[in-house]
């Protein structure tokens, strides 16, 4: 239900028509590509909710808040392409990576041009709402190079791992939040409340993410099962997982998330160790906190049909099979 309601809006057919216009450049691989991967099925959940933070706070004309939106997503999709390159993806949604199909140079300056076309649109904007995107873009940098320096980090913290999940993840959706809200004027505070809301709200979507690399249906999520175990990435299932074994099978999952060439056999064994000492089951908890501290947030403002929506969506991103 989640689902329909984020695609099939009005306006989110607007900032999809953006899209659509802003790739439309005349040089056939660019546009292969950035189809490619836009046309794949991306939840949207970033022009979603900074729509609909846009609607919370009145603000008079949603049409004026549709080129920003498409250049949230924009650079999602330009992050994507070069986040892909980086870990070696292979697959993504269900379908080749964009430089495993097109090849590394074609992927790579594809994402430098929906980079440059988002910040075209970006620049329509007054500096408070441009300084908000630009800052939330150098966060998803940073914590994109925190995370690979720490792949296969056995000894991560889940402090660590939660702030790096915050920059690269909840950052770009904090501040679509709160641009939304900027856009619509009213009071700082409201905008304040709105940034809180998307950041806790894109930490429990991380997570639940995590959740599902090693527990979703690869029809459902589009990737294989345990990828982030077979890249050695570090997860809060990993870390607790390693924080909650004894000795045999401290030593097994150690040597799964520092192998990159792991037999499927041993990544399933791996993931039913997280299972049985409870991983799992902490991590979908965690997630859920999240979620409620991004409700909780909510109710500091107004209610109405928009904030409701917004309650909906924090339950969609920690509470979905994909």
């Amino acid at each position: 239900m989640m689902d329909i309601e984020l695609y099939s809006s009005d306006e989110m057919k607007l900032v999809n028509d953006v899209i659509n216009e802003s790739i439309d450049c005349g040089i056939k691989i660019i546009e292969r590509v950035s189809h490619h991967v836009i046309d794949s099925g991306g939840k949207r959940i970033r022009p979603a909710v900074m729509l609909a933070a846009y609607k919370s706070l009145n603000g008079k004309d949603v049409k004026e808040a549709v080129p920003l939106a498409a250049s949230i997503e924009l650079i999602h999709t330009g992050t994507l392409i070069h986040d892909d390159i980086n870990d070696r993806s292979a697959v993504r949604r269900g379908m080749p990576t964009a430089h495993t199909k097109f090849g590394t140079s074609a992927a790579l300056l594809t994402g430098d041009f929906l980079f440059v076309k988002a910040f075209e649109l970006l620049s329509e904007y007054d500096k408070e709402v441009r300084d908000i995107i630009t800052q939330a873009c150098l966060s998803v940098a940073v914590g994109e190079i925190i995370q690979s320096q720490n792949i296969t980090n056995i000894h991560l913290s889940e402090k660590d791992y939660l702030e790096i999940i915050e920059q690269k993840t909840a950052s770009p959706i904090s501040a679509s939040s709160r641009a939304g809200g900027v856009m619509a004027g009213g009071q700082a505070a409201h905008h304040d409340i709105l940034e809180k809301y998307g950041l806790n709200l894109g930490i429990g979507f991380q997570i639940m993410d995590d959740v599902l690399d090693v527990v979703g249906a690869h029809k459902e999520t589009g990737k294989p099962l345990g990828n982030d175990l077979s890249e050695g990435k570090m997860t809060i299932l990993s870390i607790h997982a390693l924080n909650n074994t004894n000795n045999s099978k401290y030593k097994f999952l150690k040597s799964v998330i520092l192998n990159n060439q792991n037999p499927m056999e041993d990544i399933l064994e791996a993931i039913d160790i997280m299972k049985n000492v409870g991983s799992i089951d902490y991590a979908r908890d965690l997630s859920v906190s999240y979620g409620e501290k991004a409700r909780a947030a909510l109710e500091e403002l107004p209610r109405s049909e928009m904030i409701d929506k917004l309650m909906l969506m924090a339950n969609f991103a920690v509470d979905r099979n994909h």
